[in-house]
């Protein structure tokens, strides 16, 4: 097994695109023109002819490089269009930590690397799918009793389930309802998610969705990105009105609707905060969690250590 570390300008993109592509856990966030916008600085690490593939997505302070999550990037790790072993997966890991002597960063689903080293934590986030190949009368069934007794509640408000093509406006309220929240997000990354969608919805794969009361407030509202497995829920808003209405309940519910009895899966993209996860079993999920790494290799006189 050959390993090779490569820098940004070595790496050959047709052959990255095609591996995560055909990998069974790739992922549209790993794609080029994703890294491409997203992160601050990509280089890669490449098992023989890109039969496997991982990100380094890189920043430097002190001038030392460090490797950290971009923003609107949930999963990251290693991509492989053959299975690989722990201990395989476990030797991308100990490279980058050669190469970068700092790192707080997720891997994806199918990442499960041994790291018998005590130097690297490690933790499990959760991240909770629904496969959409299934009728939405079958789905509906699924769902949590309390949540349907909720769905038939809330039919008094009449909301009204609208398609959009302004991912700019979603974004830029999405900054101003939870973007003090997010310091890891500088204002500049905004922009770079806004140039991400931009290309995706020239090629159809930006879909954003509002709920809408009948005075045509604007209640909640949500931007999925697409590729030919997933829809990921990127980005979610609702207004103080919207909660008050559980717009939020008849918004993914028509979402459900719209996209049932397809091939792709409703990827919720989260969550570890109680409320949201309780909010995503109502749909009765299932979890496909992913791992997190961090380790620190900086010199002792370094005490902290942040983005």
């Amino acid at each position: 097994m050959s390993i090779t570390y490569y820098k940004y300008q070595d790496i050959d993109k047709p052959k990255w695109d095609n591996c995560i592509t055909r990998a069974d856990n790739g992922l549209l966030y790993a794609q080029s023109f994703y890294l491409d916008t997203m992160a601050a600085n990509w280089d890669a690490l490449v098992l023989n002819d890109y039969e496997a593939v991982m990100p380094l997505c890189w920043k430097k302070k002190f001038g030392i490089r460090y490797l950290y999550q971009p923003p609107f990037i949930q999963q990251m790790g290693i991509f492989f269009t053959k299975p690989l072993t722990r201990e395989q997966q476990s030797a991308f890991i100990q490279l980058a930590r050669q190469k970068f002597r700092f790192a707080e960063i997720t891997l994806n689903y199918l990442n499960d690397p041994q790291l018998p080293d005590p130097g690297i934590q490690t933790g499990q986030r959760n991240n909770f799918t629904l496969s959409l190949d299934r009728t939405y009368e079958q789905l509906y069934e699924n769902y949590d009793p309390a949540f349907t007794k909720s769905l038939r509640r809330i039919k008094k408000f009449e909301m009204l389930y609208v398609s959009s093509v302004n991912y700019q406006r979603t974004i830029a309220w999405y900054k101003l309802l939870y973007g003090s929240r997010l310091p890891f997000f500088p204002g500049k990354s905004y922009a770079a998610f806004e140039n991400v969608c931009k290309k995706l919805f020239k090629e159809n794969n930006v879909i954003i969705r509002h709920a809408r009361s009948t005075e045509n407030k604007l209640l909640a509202s949500v931007i999925l990105l697409r590729d030919e497995k997933r829809l990921y829920n990127v980005i979610s808003c609702i207004s103080t009105e919207g909660k008050k209405l559980e717009a939020n309940y008849f918004l993914y519910d028509r979402i459900i609707h719209e996209f049932a009895d397809t091939a792709v899966m409703l990827d919720f993209e989260g969550s570890d905060v109680e409320g949201i996860a309780v909010f995503y079993k109502k749909f009765n999920p299932g979890n496909q969690p992913y791992p997190f790494i961090r380790y620190n290799n900086l010199p002792s006189y370094i005490k902290i250590f942040k983005r």
